[in-house]
């Protein structure tokens, strides 16, 4: 038999209430103590639904089988607060497999119990239906031994949970006292309800309102969420982070009162922790209160006089501000940086002895390259002279010595040159005469001054010109010292094969020169280094083509001078493609007069 009663709304509201608060927890839900509220909130509804009926219910059976479908929430809820109450306080290792089984199991004997209690009668020894004055059908009757240990094991564990969060709560600072005091003000709620209930002082005769106590909780937990950030900011969250953080950190309010410091603040600035809520002015050492008078948001740096030196620090100030973007306050970090600015003072004093270094180098190649070049000029100037008296009086075999001393000079003084050019380019000092030119006839120059080569190695050299190209500001002198270079090494490490050069324009604002042939190639390995001073692609390709790997390097350097790039393509065994990219007149800008 059913019949209603407006009782039955303080439970459905309680289901509103429950429903509301899970909405807002539900973000959260991969966060273990979010799973637990939501749990809670869940197994309210459960409680309150089963109420609702129970309420509207006019039968002995149907009471009593509603009552002990209760009591799946009735054991739930108490395990789920405990477990709320350890993942909050920072327990998270005290909830494991054997806990969580443990409670369940012990709480399901209760829940069993419940159910089963028609065949032992040792939850409810009796039972009789009473009709009373507030228009109400409720059961009546004792209480048996298994509902006072359930009673007993149910507050047990809210008491544990609640005692833990008063500890959080008391060791807390400020801000996450303010959560755990709101979460503790809810965890109250069912503690009130179910205790007056179960001593006869409830307000509504016969009626169960913790239910509707464990949805106001539930409240009370949504507030702490919208209000704290109670699942954004954990104080476990501070106590790993903050606290241990090597950081010093250091939180004011508007009134410029110290609200939160952690031990690192409390080293670097000398502040007490006692010295919470007071006047940064009266706290903090005068360094730091002139440096933050009139800071609310950037980055600055700041030296702190000290005996044993100076450190330094990344001070960051930040402003805080609530729901409504209002300054609540301003927040200051503090990093040492005393190591880092000493590591960038010895980088930067290596980098000038470098440059210094590297000057000297290139002066003194400079130097000993002109030294060498002057005697070194001498003595092939005399060689030739001796060489062609020789040949006029007949004596051949002796010119044939001396045409490979003067081989060798001219060697060694090729080598001399490109060391003395190296030295230039490092020093900024070679002369780059830029002029608008037309790079045609200069290739085809190149090429024919270059084809005795080629045909030494057997190869077929060829040239293609696109029609109708652009000028390009460029050195011609050095423009034809790169293609030289360029074309020289193709024919060189190319026997047999096919050497191309391929000029045209690439885009609106590039010339393009590919030098490409079908030699030896270059391994990838070595492509990052190849533009290197004296760098050869491996040993064995300097032993048989000999050089000093200069060419590449100044090449590159004159192109990179006159505003281009050389970019390289190659395959081991396959050949290799060298492209001179030089700009157009269209990126020239002209100078003011």
């Amino acid at each position: 038999m059913w019949y209603f009663t407006p009782y039955v709304l303080l439970p459905l509201a309680a289901v509103l209430l429950a429903l509301w608060a899970i909405l807002q927890a539900w973000p959260y839900r991969r966060l273990p103590v979010a799973q637990a509220f939501l749990g809670m909130m869940f197994a309210t509804i459960w409680w309150s639904l089963c109420n609702v009926l129970e309420l509207t219910n006019a039968t002995v059976d149907g009471k009593t089988f509603l009552t002990s479908m209760q009591y799946v929430s009735v054991a739930g809820v108490p395990v789920l607060w405990l477990l709320f109450a350890l993942l909050y306080t920072n327990r998270d290792h005290w909830v494991s497999r054997r806990l969580v089984l443990g409670l369940a199991g012990w709480q399901g004997v209760i829940l069993l119990g419940a159910w089963t209690n028609h065949w032992h009668r040792l939850m409810w020894p009796s039972a009789e239906l009473v009709y009373t004055a507030n228009g109400l059908w409720v059961l009546t009757g004792p209480n048996g031994l298994l509902w006072y240990i359930g009673v007993a094991s149910a507050y047990s564990m809210v008491l544990i949970g609640t005692i833990l969060m008063i500890d959080q709560a008391r060791r807390s600072r400020a801000l996450y006292r303010a959560q755990a005091l709101s979460l503790l003000t809810g965890a109250l709620f069912p503690w009130i309800a179910s205790i007056l209930y179960v001593t006869g002082y409830s307000p509504i005769p016969y009626i169960d309102t913790t239910p509707v106590a464990f949805a106001l909780s539930g409240i009370a937990f949504t507030v702490a969420m919208q209000r704290f950030r109670t699942l954004d900011l954990l104080p476990t969250a501070r106590e790993i982070l903050v606290d241990q953080m090597p950081d010093a950190m250091i939180v004011v309010d508007m009134h410029d009162r110290i609200i939160d410091l952690n031990p690192a603040a409390q080293k670097v600035l000398g502040v007490s922790p006692n010295r919470i809520g007071s006047p940064l002015a009266d706290a903090a050492p005068l360094w730091f209160r002139d440096q933050v008078r009139d800071c609310y948001e950037g980055q600055f740096e700041v030296v702190q006089p000290h005996p044993d030196g100076d450190p330094t620090y990344d001070l960051r100030c930040t402003t805080l501000r609530d729901r409504r973007g209002r300054p609540s306050g301003r927040i200051f970090v503090l990093r040492d940086i005393t190591l880092l600015k000493q590591a960038t003072l010895a980088l930067q004093q290596a980098k000038e002895a470098a440059e210094a270094a590297n000057q000297a180098k290139s002066i003194f190649l400079a130097t000993m390259s002109h030294e060498l070049r002057t005697p070194l000029t001498a003595i092939l100037g005399y060689s030739e002279f001796v060489c062609e008296d020789l040949r006029s009086r007949g004596q051949h075999d002796l010119v044939k010595d001396l045409d490979r001393v003067i081989a060798a000079g001219r060697h060694l003084l090729a080598l001399i040159n490109d060391i003395l050019e190296l030295a230039r380019l490092e020093a900024h000092s070679a002369p780059i005469n830029l002029e608008l030119f037309q790079v045609s006839d200069l290739i085809e120059e190149v090429v024919r001054t270059t084809q005795n080569l080629a045909e030494k190695n057997r190869n077929v050299l060829t040239v293609h010109i696109e029609p109708n190209l652009p000028p390009v500001m460029v050195d011609p002198t050095r423009l034809r010292q790169i293609l030289f270079n360029l074309i020289g090494n193709a024919c060189k490490f190319t026997e047999g094969g096919h050497v191309q050069v391929h000029c045209y324009q690439k885009g609106h604002d590039t010339l393009q020169i590919d030098i490409s042939d079908t030699g030896i190639g270059i391994a990838p390995e070595h492509l990052a280094n190849l533009f290197q001073p004296f760098v050869q692609v491996d040993s064995s390709t300097t032993r048989r083509y000999g050089g000093a790997g200069l060419g590449l390097a100044i090449s590159q350097r004159l192109c990179r001078a006159m505003g281009g790039e050389i970019m390289v393509t190659s395959e081991p065994q396959r050949g290799s493609t060298f492209s001179v990219l030089l700009p157009l007149q269209a990126q020239l800008q002209p100078t003011s007069s």
